[in-house]
């Protein structure tokens, strides 16, 4: 997406786009659970959150995970207090307790456990930290291969918005609905701090052949939405905008247009759905998501794994080793070496070279895109990221992986919203709205994803199954 798209975006969130009622939508009607035991999972010498540790039932073969903040949540209703639980954590000690157990004390403290590879491994020359961390990437089509299967994922997303400056100066309209007195009544009620999430629970089919036309479906099971309660000017505005669309004939369309910058509107069409709440609920919508959020476990970003991709930039460090469901891995830690943005740590299988599992974050001081140009301006501040594949045979299958990015956008530029009619030399301007934009907003977002269960399928089983066209 382009930054000049991303403020168009912007645009029509503020002016065109209803902020949803802060109510929590389920779409299986259930009723949370209240026979539940929360707890925490703390590292013992740090007193900080283990985020996503794997917390594994032995009686019942179930399991759940530690959230970002280390909290974690048990379905008591099937549960005896004998029943025990593994609490399992990518380079630390793997600990047994019964749910009675947990029901006197719900913090569970896990220890490091770093072995010195020396020790326990004999190597024929001293190791290059460096070509360890190179051979992720020469390894990894033999290491993470696509397959045919079926996965219960949850997916849970985060924004919150937050607007520190905003006027929205009137300069021409020809749009009857849209003059300066709604323009004005919009920037009053425009919502200064603005949060939402989806949850989401359900089955994601994936195909291994690259001549598949469709590479994934998805199947809902649960999902809850929260977001930012109605205002009534904006509702408006939004059935205004609405109405407008939906009156476009075949060769007109809409386009938003900044001094030589322009981006046409997609309209509702592609999507064969007839208002704008429809678009947030459409799952083949939801579906192109998940494949994008999906690229961040391939790790070909160059950005986001840059301490793979430019090994130059950085300064690795054997931190020793440990064992992962039987297998010898390497624990290296990295810093900026000059240039570089990040600094974490990574767990790299000693004999395949697969990452098991990275977490990092920029480093201190560091920052993404950052520009300033023709009014426009973007600064990512913050980023972070984890994630944990799980070996099944010769195959590494990603279990889970979340990011954060936080980013400091503005924009004081002149924007017009056109109608435009299709002709043979030059499209003719039917409608427009004209305004001086001045907004200065920090976003925060956010996205994890768990894999539940996963197991292969048939590609039959692949081909009969279609997707819904929405999920609510």
């Amino acid at each position: 997406m382009t930054r000049i798209y991303f403020f168009a975006i912007i645009l029509i969130y503020l002016s065109f786009v209803d902020a949803q009622s802060q109510t929590k939508q389920d779409s299986t009607g259930a009723v949370a659970n209240t026979n539940e035991l929360k707890g925490m999972v703390l590292d013992a010498n740090s007193q900080t959150a283990l985020s996503y540790t794997n917390i594994y039932n032995l009686h019942k073969g179930i399991g759940v995970i530690s959230n970002e903040l280390g909290h974690f949540s048990i379905d008591l209703s099937e549960l005896d207090k004998t029943d025990t639980l593994r609490f399992q954590y990518v380079g630390y000690k793997t600990q047994y307790i019964t749910i009675g157990q947990l029901e006197t004390n719900s913090v569970v403290y896990l220890k490091e456990e770093i072995i010195n590879l020396n020790e326990t491994i004999v190597f024929g020359n001293n190791l290059d930290v460096v070509s360890i961390v190179k051979n992720v990437l020469k390894h990894k089509d033999a290491n993470y291969k696509k397959a045919t299967c079926k996965k219960q994922a949850f997916i849970r997303e985060r924004e919150i918005v937050k607007i520190k400056e905003v006027a929205l100066n009137y300069k021409k309209s020809t749009i009857d609905e849209l003059d300066r007195e709604m323009i004005a009544k919009v920037e009053k009620k425009i919502p200064k701090y603005t949060t939402s999430y989806t949850d989401f629970l359900g089955d994601l089919y994936f195909t291994k052949n690259p001549d598949d036309s469709v590479k994934l479906k998805i199947e809902p099971i649960r999902t809850v939405s929260l977001k930012e309660k109605n205002i009534a000017e904006l509702d408006q505005v939004q059935s205004i905008f609405e109405n407008l669309v939906s009156n476009t004939e075949e060769e007109e369309y809409w386009k938003i247009k900044s001094g030589v910058f322009g981006q046409k509107l997609e309209t509702d069409e592609e999507y064969e759905i007839d208002t704008v709440s429809d678009y947030k609920s459409n799952l083949s919508f939801f579906t192109r998501r998940v494949k994008y959020q999906l690229k961040y476990s391939t790790l070909d970003d160059k950005d986001q794994w840059e301490f793979l991709h430019s090994t130059g930039k950085y300064k690795y460090t054997l931190a020793g080793g440990t064992r992962v469901n039987g297998e010898d891995v390497y624990i290296i830690d990295f810093t900026p070496d000059g240039s570089g943005k990040y600094l974490g740590r990574m767990y790299i299988a000693i004999n395949t070279f697969a990452l098991i599992r990275a977490d990092y974050e920029y480093a201190p001081d560091k920052t993404g895109t950052d520009f300033h140009l023709l009014g426009v301006g973007y600064t990512e501040t913050q980023f972070s990221g984890s994630i944990f594949f799980e070996k099944k045979e010769d195959n590494y299958m990603l279990k889970y992986f979340s990011y954060k990015n936080g980013a400091d956008a503005s924009i004081d530029r002149s924007i017009a919203l056109l109608k435009k009619k299709k002709r043979l030399l030059f499209d003719k301007t039917l409608k427009e709205l004209k305004i001086g934009l001045e907004l200065s907003v920090h976003i925060d977002q956010s996205i994890e994803y768990l894999v539940l269960h996963a197991k292969e399928i048939l590609k039959n089983n692949l081909q009969v199954f279609s997707n819904p066209k929405l999920w609510k």
